[in-house]
């Protein structure tokens, strides 16, 4: 029987389980793989996710380590853009009573006890948009608390959760948050100088900027703003509907008669 690729999949991290080519340990697919240390030590290097504890699998295409269950992603000091970190670092730090995360990358070393390397959080801001179809997308907005290790320099942006804060659920569109927030061009194009010739900030100056606290504060602001409009949309409705509540403490799902001063359905009307 031929003998299994030892690489991984350059999309997902898994392992390849292609057959291997000639006197190589690798197929054709990961060829470039070959004499990659990293890869080499991925079955002793194991990382979970510190928020369900999941193996996390590296992705050779985008150099961090993902989680299947939540979609967090966790980046060591060389491979996160270092402007990004120097704005995350400059965002608020989140002091929760209770809320300690243990450094993934750290909780692997012997040499340090349990709860010695907790993360530093700070809230980022983030949405993103998945097409559904050609002419039709979904937006997704929250916040989540991104944590840095300050003994290792890893930084982990933890999962978008079920929901976002508007409610929608997110489901499997997740994966897309943090694989495309971070995805840093490596180029500043188009154009010379600090803009392009419509005025636009180049491409990977406005991929850093999102991170800076201008940019964290322009999305919190359209956060807040679709959540108080829902918030007050809801008000609406529940004002239009009738105030009766049966033995079980069901609220009546009729809406409430247009008589001036009426607080019930026709079915629940005083009588």
């Amino acid at each position: 029987m031929a003998k299994k690729c030892i690489g991984v999949r350059n999309d997902t991290g898994r392992p390849c389980q292609r057959p291997a080519g000639g006197d190589s340990d690798f197929c054709f697919a990961c060829r470039p793989q070959e004499g990659d240390a990293r890869i080499a030590n991925l079955q002793h290097d194991v990382y979970h996710c510190p928020d369900d504890g999941e193996k996390l699998w590296y992705v050779p295409n985008k150099k961090y380590h993902r989680c299947d269950m939540c979609s967090g992603v966790l980046l060591n000091e060389k491979e996160i853009d270092s402007v990004v970190l120097e704005n995350i670092l400059g965002l608020s730090e989140v002091a929760e009573e209770g809320l300690v995360v243990e450094c993934p990358t750290c909780s692997t070393d012997s040499d340090l006890s349990e709860g010695e390397c907790p993360l530093s959080n700070f809230a980022v801001e983030w949405n993103f948009y998945v097409a559904k179809s050609r002419y039709h997308g979904v937006t997704y907005r929250g916040v989540s608390n991104v944590g840095h290790c300050n003994v290792c320099g890893s930084t982990w942006f933890p999962g978008p959760g079920e929901c976002d804060a508007l409610g929608k659920k997110i489901g499997n569109d997740r994966r897309h948050l943090w694989r495309d927030r971070l995805d840093i061009p490596q180029k500043n194009i188009p154009g010379p100088g600090e803009r392009d010739t419509f005025g636009r900030r180049r491409m990977r100056d406005s991929a850093r900027d999102y991170f800076s606290k201008k940019g964290q504060s322009f999305v919190r602001e359209e956060r807040m703003r679709l959540v108080i409009k829902k918030t007050e949309k809801r008000e609406q409705v529940k004002e239009k509907m009738c105030q009766h509540i049966d033995s079980n403490g069901h609220p009546c799902t009729n809406k409430k008669m247009q008589k001036k001063g009426s607080v019930h359905c026709y079915k629940h009307r005083t009588k």
